[in-house]
């Protein structure tokens, strides 16, 4: 670390970006320019050895290109970082990630603004090697019972204080993968860290030291590198823990009591399920009730439509005879006997009520 006065370095951001060299550098470098926090520094890192990097992409912000002109690890290449950095905090950004340009100022903010966590983390979203979104996002509440167990924090997405490195924390150059990992368990020996649940940071996966596997078995097995690197860890930290943290790892690991919560919750649904069932028996009696209903009445209406159609009908042939009654020739020709026989009677009729009045 650089000896420079706190003045000089107050508040200001080291953001150490270790690069072989990969095309996807200019993305990397292009999302550390557009940040909305000014006081940035650029510390690149030339793990390849090769002296020949485009950093146009960095625009104004100030940078240092550290080279050995040989090929460093990826170790290596971190402390060599963290040797050159001035910065009050530090970022690691590796050549094929990038970050929003909220993310340091997020960060900063949510550093500022505790009074116990000298670390902090955002949200990471995690994608395919040209970028576009996975259906993964890595946003684990803090746990360092968590972190003895997995590495679940993406080196980008943590912000930490330089003060943490007078502690003696560096990264261990005996590892080739999960070296974030081991420093992240050095860090939390000396503080907590704070998570802010906002996608800022972008995992590319296919990375030269990818180890978000799909298969979890491969973390586990002696003969792969996952394996062989997850082992390396542990034989490294386990003598450091102590007892109690050791049981409450194994406590996170036993799940006898989430077996048991899951079979109470299995029985309750099951519960519930036969409680469904039995009401849907019941509503399929009341539907089968209601269907019976349904075919008599619509039975009765098609005997009622079938009786208004014969009536209609005998109504339509009693027309067809009174018809032909008016339009034949016998009712014509009696039509004058029907008119006399019609004044007779309207004079007997009238005869008789004479009749009656006189009485």
């Amino acid at each position: 670390m650089s000896t420079e006065s706190p003045a000089a370095n107050k508040n200001q951001v080291s953001i150490i970006c270790r690069t072989l060299g990969r095309p996807e550098l200019q993305q990397a470098l292009r999302s550390i320019a557009s940040q909305d926090y000014p006081n940035i520094e650029i510390v690149l890192v030339d793990a390849a050895g090769k002296h020949s990097l485009d950093s146009a992409a960095a625009g104004n912000r100030p940078l240092e290109l550290v080279t050995t002109g040989a090929a460093l690890s990826r170790s290596a290449a971190a402390n060599a970082g963290l040797d050159a950095a001035h910065g009050k905090y530090i970022q690691f950004l590796d050549d094929d990630d990038w970050i929003d340009s909220n993310h340091i100022s997020q960060l900063v903010s949510a550093l500022e603004g505790s009074d116990d966590a000298a670390a902090a983390y955002s949200s990471t979203q995690k994608t395919n090697v040209a970028g576009d979104s996975l259906d993964y996002v890595f946003r684990e509440s803090f746990d360092p019972i968590l972190l003895m167990r997995d590495n679940y924090i993406p080196i980008h997405a943590i912000l930490f204080d330089s003060a943490l490195l007078e502690n003696g924390c560096r990264f261990d150059e005996a590892f080739d993968i999960y070296e974030d990992w081991d420093f992240w368990l050095q860090l939390s020996q000396h503080t907590s860290f704070q998570h802010i649940d906002s996608i800022t940071a972008y995992y590319r996966e296919g990375g030269d030291s990818d180890t978000a596997v799909e298969d979890v078995r491969l973390r586990y097995q002696a003969d792969n590198i996952l394996g062989k690197g997850r082992a390396a860890i542990f034989e490294k930290w386990l003598p450091k823990w102590t007892g109690e943290r050791v049981n409450a790892l194994i406590g996170q690991l036993d799940q006898s009591v989430l077996l048991c919560e899951q079979d109470a919750h299995i029985h309750s649904e099951l519960r519930k399920n036969a409680e469904l069932q039995h009401e849907i028996e019941k509503r399929d009696i009341q539907i089968n009730e209601l269907d019976l209903r349904r075919q008599d009445t619509a039975s009765q209406l098609e005997q009622l439509q079938a009786y208004s159609e014969q009536q209609a009908q005998h109504a339509s042939e009693l027309e067809q005879r009174l018809d032909a009654i008016y339009n034949s020739l016998s009712w014509k020709l009696m039509g004058p006997v029907r008119r006399v026989g019609r004044i007779l009677t309207t004079e007997k009729n009238s005869d008789s009520s004479e009749s009656d009045s006189d009485k």
